[in-house]
């Protein structure tokens, strides 16, 4: 640590600014440069410091550190070689921020519905200069439903957990107090694309027209979507890391360099 110390010195990068920029990647698990502000600031720093993040995030937590070149974006993700004295990463990682049950099955969906929502309006040039895409939130509601069987939390509790979670992650952005407005739209951020991965979203598709076959034809149906996640971690060790999916605890009761696929 001493030497990286000494390297942060040399390239003039202040420790409270290194500091400031694990706090952001471990607190919310990117850094991207779009969003302006103090986050363009840290985003200039990282990419100073790249190898030094790297070096101390991999050797203090059980993480790994992407930058993607387009959109311009950090991202830290569990990293496959886990320690055994450890409990699992993405506590570390969600600093034990958990997800009721209620919503995780929601979530789920959510990602991989927006992901393929975003690859639709893709190949039909339906994008911003910034590589953004908008959707109303009642065309992610359908999606879900049509795709997965599985529709938005019922309660606006849950509801708005779900969507501070997907916009933690940068999946997308959204006024959380318009929620309850049919016209309400999401937006649909390029770096989807590093938080679900096409493999993922091939993996589920396949189990879900299974098990639609398997109805069909009244036999045992295949895996839920609870299932289908523990399912894609069978993946490479690369696609297995990207799922954020992987991030997300239930509730208990009383640098390498990426571009995205697709």
């Amino acid at each position: 640590m001493q030497d990286i110390e000494a390297r942060l010195k040399t390239k003039g990068i202040r420790q409270q600014d290194f500091r400031a920029v694990c706090s952001v990647l471990l607190s919310k698990g990117f850094l991207a440069r779009s969003d302006g502000g103090d986050a363009t600031r840290l985003y200039d720093i990282a990419s100073r410091c790249e190898a030094e993040l790297s070096e101390y995030l991999s050797f203090a937590f059980p993480v790994v550190l992407l930058n993607t070149l387009r959109p311009p974006h950090f991202r830290v993700i569990p990293s496959h070689h886990r320690d055994i004295s450890l409990v699992e990463p993405d506590e570390d990682l969600e600093m034990r921020r958990e997800v009721k049950q209620s919503v995780v099955q929601s979530l789920a969906a959510a990602l991989l519905a927006l992901r393929m929502l975003y690859d639709e309006q893709l190949l039909e040039k339906k994008i911003d200069v910034s590589g953004r895409i908008s959707v109303k939130l009642t065309e992610l509601a359908l999606f879900m439903n049509s795709t997965f069987a599985i529709g938005l939390p019922q309660t606006k509790t849950d509801q708005r957990a779900l969507f501070m979670k997907l916009k933690k992650h940068g999946a997308i952005d959204i006024r959380i107090e318009a929620l309850g407005d049919e016209d309400a739209v999401i937006v649909i951020r390029p770096e989807i694309l590093t938080l679900v991965l096409e493999q993922n979203v091939r993996a589920a598709q396949a189990a879900f027209e299974a098990r639609a076959d398997a109805a069909t034809m009244n036999i045992e149906p295949a895996p839920s979507l609870e299932q289908t996640a523990d399912a894609t971690n069978e993946l490479s060790a690369d696609a297995r890391s990207a799922q954020i999916i992987t991030l997300e605890r239930p509730e208990r009761g009383p640098t390498s360099r990426a571009r995205p696929d697709g």
